[in-house]
């Protein structure tokens, strides 16, 4: 696997102050601005990257997970840019949507960027006739399983992708189980357990429709309790499915131990349990820490080109940059080990690290010197966020 220019200059993504685009790339690290803008067209197995750092980083206990993300952009002849839902506006925006697969150390409690593919613009669709976006998004999952199953057969996924048309093809086609919620309205049906008459006709399968708000809690069966939660399993029908889940019912409980609220989980691998259910959807949520860092640390949505391997390059680039950050802080510690990641005072340092170089090239001081160690430390962890 060639080596491209980003990863032969990678202290230039995370050390660049401001908008990181190719001009700036320029001015801080190794290469002319056209070597950058050629370099970014080209093709780079991202996935394969990733993975390898993974395993390198990351404990046993991986969850991959899988959410697009909304990304500014303006202009008219950007490839894919459309109309996409926006979670931090609450509405659909002009702009780019590119779609997150990550994998989640549980352990850790961290994710770590995979790969990012964009999504086609609704109005400009390059989709093949019949398809519809949600199909776009089982396909990418289905094409990239035999990699994803190395490091789980679990996919942990948010309520929107509850649809027949994501979940069939991925059940159907690889190894990997769903793991999602259900709206508060899914129409659920009790299994039936009981003896069978015998008499002609189809077998009895499923003992009446579940009332969501009132569960049975004979058959939804409690499995766990602590002072935040109550969770209740059990296997069902799930009409809109079509196909038999196991059902984690959680009741969120506040201070005084009464019920706040409540939310229903699935998976489609019936013999997990409710607790690896819960834990494996709540894992899920810190690829929104990698978006947001990306967003606003190593220019995810910086890009100025106009070409789709460009864009390609670029959002990867940056989310890759995110977790490379946290690897350096990981760097010599104990897999298992829980870190408060700050990739602001990452940034921080190695800006001032370059920028500590610069003078050291132009006036004759030996940074060698033990006696400068302290001073060159505290130039380092100038305007770092308090401790």
């Amino acid at each position: 696997m060639a080596t491209p220019v980003y990863c032969r200059d990678i202290y230039a993504f995370l050390s660049i102050r401001g908008r990181i685009n190719f001009l700036q790339l320029a001015r801080y690290g190794k290469y002319h601005e056209s070597t950058y803008r050629m370099g970014f067209e080209r093709d780079f197995d991202f996935l394969t990257f990733n993975i390898l750092l993974v395993e390198q980083y990351c404990g046993a206990n991986c969850i991959p997970g899988f959410d697009p993300t909304y990304l500014n952009k303006s202009g008219k002849h950007t490839p894919g840019i459309g109309y996409f839902y926006s979670g931090t506006a609450g509405k659909h925006k002009r702009g780019l949507e590119i779609a997150g697969i990550a994998v989640v150390d549980v352990d850790q409690n961290t994710a770590y960027h995979l790969e990012a593919i964009q999504t086609p613009s609704a109005r400009k669709s390059t989709l093949e006739d019949g398809q519809s976006i949600v199909d776009h998004y089982a396909n990418i999952i289905v094409s990239r399983s035999a990699q994803l199953s190395k490091l789980s057969t679990i996919l942990a996924v948010d309520a929107y992708f509850t649809k027949r048309k994501f979940i069939d093809p991925i059940c159907e086609k690889t190894d990997l189980n769903i793991v999602g919620r259900l709206r508060e309205d899914a129409n659920l049906r009790y299994l039936y357990n009981g003896r069978q008459t015998g008499s002609k006709g189809r077998p009895k399968q499923y003992a009446g429709k579940i009332n969501v708000k009132r569960i049975d809690k004979r058959r939804v069966t409690q499995e766990y309790e602590d002072d935040d939660v109550r969770i209740h399993a059990a296997v069902v029908n799930s009409v809109g499915l079509k196909r038999n889940v196991k059902l984690c019912y959680v009741e969120f409980l506040n201070t005084t131990g009464e019920v706040n609220t409540t939310k229903m989980f699935f998976s489609t691998d019936i013999i997990m349990t409710g607790l690896a259910i819960l834990c494996a959807y709540r894992a899920r949520f810190q690829m929104e820490f990698n978006f947001r860092d990306s967003k606003q640390f190593t220019g995810l949505q910086n890009s100025q080109a106009r070409s789709k391997k460009k864009i390609h390059f670029h959002v990867n680039a940056a989310l890759t940059t995110a977790s490379i950050g946290k690897c350096i802080q990981r760097n010599g510690l104990k897999r298992s080990l829980r870190l408060t990641y700050s990739i602001s005072d990452l940034t921080t340092e190695l800006f001032n690290h370059n920028l500590l170089k610069r003078i050291l090239s132009i006036y004759p001081i030996d940074a060698n010197i033990k006696i400068n160690d302290n001073v060159i430390r505290l130039v380092l962890d100038y305007g770092k966020i308090a401790a």
